[in-house]
């Protein structure tokens, strides 16, 4: 009889012994170096915790500088200047309010930050969003030094103060200030984030090396501005007798990394120090030189612990490692036996970045594709359908309308002197021309015609239409941004049936902007198609459509205009469709929508 092997035995039969074999000959080998490595291996805990904290402290002052170029360059900034410039007390006000959303979002997400607030260029404070109490102003910029230091930078250039004392007894801030230039380049307010100083102290404060040391943040003159013991500022480089220590201090002012022993308050210590340069500032993290023989000592019983431990770890890895392997793949095959019985409104949730993850990722996709193809399957089988339907019947009805008008009009010639049927004559007249619109439109559907193919340029198609819809978009008070490439190589389209395309879409995003905006116009080679293929993209300011509506409005029919038929997507999309493109519609509630078009340069027989 054969013995089956779990999967997790397997694993741990393999991993047990590369893992506890070199811990126990790394330890031996501990056990019997000398205290030189082991002050060598202190020093390198030491180095490599000042330094990652250095790049912490460093990476705090970083994000800061990316805030506020964040800041700056936000068109809710400019518009919110240029509302008070014109005083437009509503917009303003719209402004302020999305403004001060922004700066709450950066003070939840980045803790170190204490207050963001926007001075105008007269350094009074007209946005002030805190952690604590917020809205204080003051009458000119006497109090505050950093910002004629932010003023006389450029448009690009940040400033960084020291810490500062932000009122007697109160917290110590380092304020950063960028100045905030409108259009036209001139200097029009400071946008200042106020970083919380006892947040950076308490990264300092954290980083612990033996059982006494410590460590202390020196700026670029040698002063003290962060130490267990003292107050910021209240230890200068005159304050130090040691010269070694006098010597180690320059080297960090200079922005040096190394190691350096010296001797404070009649105790040895020894030190590695690393810059924090964003501040010209440098980080050092000391501890006494006795401390390196107990190390030693602990070393000797820890070696034990540890080699027991590893062994703990490496069952307790291996369980979770098989446990983590097996569950993507039983996941896997529970999509596929419900993927196998018919439920395609899946979707498996990538939790890996390895060849699980792959598999997962590729089996989503092909999930995907086929709820897609059969969604395109339906509605191919609809719109055969309805083009047969809406042709018998467009011919059924197309008749007896022209009768009826007929009618109407031998009526309006023989009774005009009566005001009543005139009037009825008349409405009768308009709803038969409508229903024979509505007629013509069923007619084209159920007949589209392949497409006549010959060398066309897209971007003068998108001027003509343009062109054609100028007077009723500058009625509408809309805007057309073209971005059309000037090196569009010529496709191969049928240049009547595209411009009905470009038409049916600007027609759309016009009347979905009632109050005015922008239809936004690009034509380009498309993206991550490979050479050989066009993409348009129309996009819109309107209102957008709703998440239940999306779905359905490439469909026949459907509409949610009072009088639209519901014709003129599907009509666009079998028009792409025949010149062997694709049409995609993207669409959020209150964004606006786009329109994707992609044409092959060939057309459809060259693809």
């Amino acid at each position: 009889m054969r013995i089956r092997i779990s999967i997790f035995i397997k694993l741990l039969l393999f991993i047990i012994p590369l893992v506890c074999v070199p811990v126990a000959l790394v330890g031996y080998l501990s056990i019997q170096a000398s205290e030189e490595r082991v002050n060598r291996l202190v020093r390198q805990e030491q180095m490599m915790q000042v330094e990652a904290a250095a790049q912490k402290i460093n990476a705090v002052f970083n994000q800061c500088r990316v805030d506020l170029e964040t800041i700056s360059a936000s068109p809710v900034l400019e518009d919110f200047n240029l509302a008070r410039l014109f005083r437009l007390q509503a917009e303003a006000e719209f402004n302020r309010e999305n403004l001060e959303k922004l700066f709450r979002e950066i003070l939840e997400r980045t803790p170190q930050y204490a207050r963001i607030r926007f001075l105008d260029r007269r350094g009074r404070e007209t946005i002030d969003v805190g952690r604590g109490e917020t809205g204080r102003s003051r009458a000119d910029n006497d109090e505050e030094p950093y910002f004629l230091e932010a003023t006389v930078m450029g448009p690009r250039g940040v400033h960084l103060s020291g810490p500062v004392q932000d009122a007697p007894g109160g917290d110590w801030l380092v304020h950063s200030s960028k100045p905030f230039f409108t259009g036209w380049r001139e200097m029009a307010g400071v946008v200042v984030i106020d970083l919380d100083f006892d947040k950076i102290s308490q990264i300092v404060r954290a980083i612990h090396v033996g059982e006494e040391g410590y460590s202390f943040l020196v700026d670029r003159h040698g002063t003290v501005l962060a130490h267990p013991t003292y107050a910021p500022y209240a230890l200068t480089a005159d304050s130090f007798e040691d010269p070694a220590l006098r010597r180690m201090i320059g080297d960090m002012v200079a922005g040096r990394t190394g190691w350096d022993n010296y001797s404070f308050q009649s105790q040895s210590k020894v030190a590695a120090y690393a810059p924090i340069p964003l501040m010209d500032w440098s980080l050092a993290v000391t501890i006494p030189s006795e401390e390196f023989g107990r190390e030693a000592g602990a070393i000797r019983g820890k070696v034990l612990q540890v080699v027991a431990l590893t062994l703990l770890a490496a069952i307790l890895g291996v369980a979770a490692l098989s446990y983590s392997l097996l569950r993507p793949v039983r996941r896997l095959v529970g999509a596929t036996q419900r993927m196998a019985a018919g439920d395609l409104e899946q979707e498996i949730p990538v939790r890996s970045r390895d060849e699980l993850g792959d598999l997962t990722r590729s089996f989503n996709l092909m999930v995907g594709n086929l709820a897609r193809i059969q969604q395109e399957l339906v509605r191919s089988e609809k719109l055969v359908s309805l083009g047969r339907l809406s042709a018998g019947v467009a011919h059924e009805i197309r008749n007896p309308l022209n009768a009826m008008k007929g009618a109407m009009v031998h009526l309006q010639q023989r009774w005009s002197h009566e005001p009543l049927i005139r009037q009825y004559t008349q409405l009768v007249s308009e709803e038969i021309d409508r229903l024979n619109r509505v007629v013509t439109d069923f007619l084209y559907f159920a007949k589209q015609s392949p497409p006549k193919l010959e060398e066309a340029d897209l971007n003068e198609a998108v001027l003509g239409v343009q062109r054609l819809l100028a007077e009723r978009a500058a009625e509408s008070g809309v805007v057309f941004v073209n971005e059309l490439s000037p090196s569009l190589p010529k496709a191969r389209l049928d240049i009547q049936q595209i411009e009905q395309v470009l038409l049916n879409l600007t027609l759309n995003a016009l009347e979905a902007m009632d109050k005015g905006g922008r239809i936004r116009v690009r034509t380009g080679l498309a993206r991550g198609r490979g050479p050989g293929w066009l993409e348009l993209v129309i996009s819109d300011d309107g209102p957008g459509i709703g998440p239940r509506d999306l779905p359905n409005v490439l469909d026949p029919f459907f509409t949610t205009k009072s009088d639209g038929t519901g014709l003129g997507l599907p009509l666009s999309l079998g028009i792409v469709e025949g010149h062997g493109g694709s049409l995609n519609l993207e669409s959020r509630p209150g964004q606006g929508t786009r329109a994707i078009v992609t044409l092959p340069l060939a057309g459809p027989e060259g693809r």
